[in-house]
């Protein structure tokens, strides 16, 4: 599997990505992602602000077709980590594969790719927070090597269960160059 950094050609896929992704997650019976806080029109403006920052990456098939996107960063949502955290860490945000990817473990092939980018960016954790009541996305996390660390009570979205993985073969001695993501400050990301 491939990575190359998202364009601004990628947007309306993500965009349908992200979509196909909250209408199963609702057929489940689960209330994440859902549609009446976040227009279409919102997410593909964060989306664009993402990539043009450099922070959106697609995983691609053999062949080159986009088969997941992440968004690695170093922008929490206000209120879920503190800065001690956040200095040692990359921020997972907006990991999704399409349905028709699922089960081929793309999204590990995701979280590889982002430990290894901050492997060799001197972090020494990747951090990400999920829906609260999507237990079934936590267990998934889990086994993905994550520990969940605490849920933030009474925060203002309803994704602050926080989830850590320590960065496999992490080495502080090791650093690469400084590729550190643009930063941008964009409430609910």
């Amino acid at each position: 599997m491939k990575f190359r950094q998202a364009t601004m050609d990628d947007i309306h896929l993500i965009a349908d990505w992200r979509w196909e992704a909250a209408g199963w997650i609702h057929a489940k019976g689960n209330d994440q992602w859902d549609i009446t806080g976040l227009s279409r029109e919102e997410f593909e403006r964060r989306i664009t602000r993402s990539i043009k920052a450099g922070e959106t990456w697609l995983a691609l098939s053999g062949d080159g077709r986009p088969i997941g996107t992440i968004a690695i960063d170093v922008v929490a949502d206000e209120g879920l980590w503190d800065n001690e955290d956040l200095t040692q860490s990359y921020i997972i945000h907006r990991m999704m594969v399409p349905r028709s990817e699922s089960g081929r473990g793309i999204g590990a092939a995701m979280v590889k790719f982002a430990e290894d980018l901050a492997r060799s960016h001197g972090r020494s954790k990747l951090v990400l927070d999920a829906w609260d009541t999507n237990r079934e996305l936590h267990r998934y996390y889990e086994s993905l090597g994550f520990r969940c660390v605490r849920t933030v009570p009474n925060h203002w979205t309803p994704s602050a269960t926080l989830f850590e993985k320590a960065v496999a073969d992490f080495d502080p001695a090791i650093k690469g160059p400084d590729l550190t993501p643009v930063q941008f400050r964009d409430k609910g990301r």
